[in-house]
């Protein structure tokens, strides 16, 4: 959510941003309900202080004379309930506009319509070169019998999968490789020495979320904007909706809680199953499990002090480039532009990571990180703050960012490390994790 008094003083720069973003949106709406609303809180307060006086009044008279104030009280009483009344319809519509609002662009955001405006950072990485034509991770995984789609579609419908032998034994291998590392303080100086960035090298706190989430505080993360329940899973019976991402039970941890400021940067690596609808993606990536309704994740969540959120933010960036280059898998960084930028983001990087099985064995890159920094937009939902070292609280910022998301890193792994005779040979640096196993074959 945008400050109310930033948008009061500065309605011009709430519709520069508006405009960046593509959003259609009425701005002088906005103030005039925020005007009602300040004008009948004034009035309700007014009518409040008056009932107020009228009750010391009465509490020191007596007889005929106090029988008028009282008829006059029960009057002031009766008004009150139905200027309180209009005064809940106005706030309602109030928050119902400003959760209408994205969050405003930083300044070096490319400003585009869609994807096609988003820019390439830098390519990283050497493409795996095939005396072959590579195969895609379906047909590997069909192959090795790691992936198993069409039993799972008996069990539970289209976009689920099964992992099987060594796919489940890779998951937590990855699993533990993230762990290990951003737990390690040695190694985060290493990334951030490397980086060129001045900031913490605290350590981040292991933790595995709940996957359930109330809706008032999936509204408060920004998750259920701007018609993105159609995205979510919803529990009817107990109106609890399963989490898109570890991010939004993570980020809601600390929520109505004020930090210490010598706390921060407080950071998160958590590790959850998570749920998505993929309501818009009729027809896209329809084998495998590149895009399926439950998938495993590792995210990064830290709640930042403001003047240091980009570079907290550029850290997971520096974080994530660090652990895919040992996984030596090649890949592309991307600015995201403001028309395909996430609604709560105020900046957004992804990391794109080639696949060279895809497009018929002529590969691409897909999407498998993201890493963004909301500022305050959802601490202010959520009144996450911190006490500053003048004693005064302060909204937090938020940054998130995928440590890998789990199956799309399988779908790496698998084609860029595949051999011509169909097996696939394991990541030097997860072969601890693996109980030995240094390939996959048949």
């Amino acid at each position: 959510m945008l400050d109310i008094k930033f948008i009061r003083e500065y309605p011009e720069k709430l519709k520069e941003a508006l405009a960046k973003r593509y959003v259609d949106f009425d701005v002088a709406h906005l103030l005039a309900t925020d005007a009602s609303w300040r004008n009948k809180v004034q009035e309700v307060d007014g009518i409040r202080q008056h009932q107020n006086e009228l009750s010391e009044k009465i509490s020191l008279l007596k007889g005929s004379e106090k029988k008028a104030f009282i008829e006059e009280s029960r009057a002031l009483k009766e008004k009150l309930g139905h200027w309180e009344s209009e005064l809940n319809t106005l706030d309602k519509e109030l928050q119902s506009l400003l959760y209408q609002l994205p969050n405003i662009p930083a300044e070096d955001v490319p400003v585009a319509k869609d994807e096609s405006g988003n820019v390439v950072l830098r390519e990283v990485g050497s493409k795996p070169k095939f005396s072959f034509t590579p195969r895609d991770y379906v047909v590997l995984g069909e192959k090795l019998d790691l992936i198993d789609t069409a039993r799972a579609a008996k069990v539970s419908g289209a976009r689920f999968g099964y992992l099987k032998h060594e796919a489940p034994l890779l998951e937590f291998a990855l699993v533990q490789f993230v762990f290990s590392r951003l737990i390690n303080i040695e190694w985060l100086r290493g990334v951030i020495e490397k980086a060129g960035i001045i900031i913490s090298p605290k350590t981040y706190i292991p933790l595995v979320p709940p996957v359930m989430i109330r809706p008032g505080v999936f509204r408060a993360m920004g998750k259920l904007d701007f018609g993105q329940e159609e995205e979510r899973y919803h529990l009817p019976k107990d109106d609890l909706y399963l989490v898109g991402s570890a991010e939004h039970t993570t980020g809601a941890m600390h929520m109505d809680e004020v930090l210490p400021e010598e706390k921060l940067p407080h950071r998160h690596i958590a590790f959850s199953t998570s749920f998505r609808r993929e309501a818009g993606s009729y027809g896209k990536d329809t084998r495998g499990i590149f895009r399926v309704h439950q998938f495993d994740k590792l995210e990064m969540f830290s709640f930042a002090h403001p003047e240091k959120s980009q570079d907290e933010h550029d850290f997971f960036l520096a974080v994530q480039e660090a652990m895919m280059q040992e996984l030596a898998l090649p890949y592309r960084v991307m600015l995201i532009c403001t028309g395909d930028m996430v609604w709560t983001d105020a900046k957004q990087y992804d990391i794109e990571t080639w696949l060279p099985g895809q497009n018929g064995g002529k590969g691409e890159y897909r999407e498998t990180h993201s890493a963004s920094n909301s500022t305050d937009f959802q601490a202010r939902r959520l009144h996450a703050r911190f006490r500053d070292n003048k004693g005064i609280p302060r909204l937090l910022h938020t940054i998130n960012g995928t440590a890998f998301a789990i199956g799309r890193t399988l779908i790496a792994i698998l084609e860029n490390y595949q051999r011509e005779d169909g097996s696939v040979e394991i990541p030097q640096v997860l072969v601890p994790y693996m109980s030995g196993i240094k390939e996959i074959k048949r």
